[in-house]
């Protein structure tokens, strides 16, 4: 569904009219598509999806500029829960130097407010063009000297989001993609046991707004790969358990990573439960030997095997890889 915003006169003079594409919208799926169609394939395939109807909770928003009826720039932010990513920012190379991102930005900004977004996330150049326009709108970079970049619509909503309370397992979904993002980019506390996420590149604090997706994708093709979240009472994700092969490794060996926000480290246990366990050895790892996730992982059957010296580095400190493996499969199938 397409809903006019209003509009914006460019430094060409040029009239500009805004507004927002809700997918799914069939109609603007010829339009969008390959505008886009630079991305990559994974991303390329999400976008699809997106205007096309495939999805769960995930709200998808393409806020769009047209001069003339011609698309020439647009601003996409997707997410759910009041958490988003901001990305695919893209301008026609002769239409750029115009202040159309810009104004797109005004009113886009705005209405994701307005739509309940508390938080936001985004990856660019650090100290680029890009960079300080987003920095005019209240992002700002989530530790000095990156591209990483995260807003929040008033202070302390992030915190907010994340405070302890109950929650519930669940089956990972679509909509957890910005949430994913979101805890990505907190801070390292000194004693976490990283690394958070070794199958989506995670160790400390990253972005996981594009592994995010190519790990869904895989999950489909291959359904023993499994994810379970836990959901706060607040809407959050605050926590994963993520079970797929570990492609680094020869041979039969698959990977667990189990994680959440300082919170909720007690439910760590819980995320495991519903796991269906592979007929082939599952590696995990952790850089606190006496932690949460360690004391997890013993009660699901993982034993210590070994400790990687100085294979994590955290602040520029480099600290111990404690290894586990589960031999046997024990859990029958759903």
């Amino acid at each position: 569904m397409y809903e006019r915003l209003g509009e914006a006169v460019l430094r060409s003079g040029e009239c500009m009219e805004i507004g927002v594409v809700r997918g799914p919208d069939t109609d603007w799926y010829p339009r969008i598509v390959p505008f886009l169609g630079h991305k990559q394939p994974d991303t390329r395939t999400q976008i699809r999806r997106s205007l096309a109807g495939e999805k769960d909770r995930l709200e998808s928003r393409y806020y769009v500029g047209q001069v003339d009826g011609h698309l020439i720039s647009q601003i996409m932010v997707v997410g759910s829960r009041g958490v988003g990513i901001l990305g695919h920012v893209y301008t026609l190379p002769e239409e750029r130097r115009k202040g159309a991102c810009r104004a797109i930005m005004e009113i886009q900004m705005a209405d994701t407010a307005a739509a309940g977004y508390d938080a936001l996330c985004l990856g660019t150049g650090y100290d680029t063009h890009p960079y300080w326009i987003y920095h005019s709108f209240g992002f700002r970079p989530i530790t000095e000297g990156v591209g990483r970049m995260w807003w929040e619509r008033t202070p302390g909503a992030r915190d907010a989001l994340l405070r302890p309370g109950a929650a519930q397992v669940r089956r990972i979904q679509w909509d957890d993609w910005a949430h994913f993002d979101l805890l990505a980019y907190q801070a390292a506390g000194e004693d976490e046991e990283l690394p958070r996420a070794s199958l989506l590149g995670l160790n400390a604090r990253e972005s996981v707004e594009g592994a995010f997706v190519s790990y869904m994708l895989r999950r489909e093709e291959a359904p023993m790969r499994q994810g379970y979240v836990l959901e706060s009472e607040h809407g959050a994700t605050v926590g994963w358990a993520l079970l797929a092969p570990d492609l680094s490794y020869f041979g039969d060996v698959w990977r667990l990573d189990l994680h959440t926000t300082p919170g909720f480290t007690a439910e760590m246990p819980r995320l495991l439960e519903p796991l269906v366990w592979p007929e082939a050895p599952v590696l995990a790892s952790g850089a606190a030997p006496e932690g949460p996730r360690a004391a997890a992982l013993r009660a699901a059957g993982f034993q210590s095997v070994g400790v990687l010296t100085g294979a994590i580095r955290q602040a520029g400190v480099s600290r111990d890889l404690n290894l586990y493996y589960r031999y046997l499969s024990e859990s029958p199938p759903n």
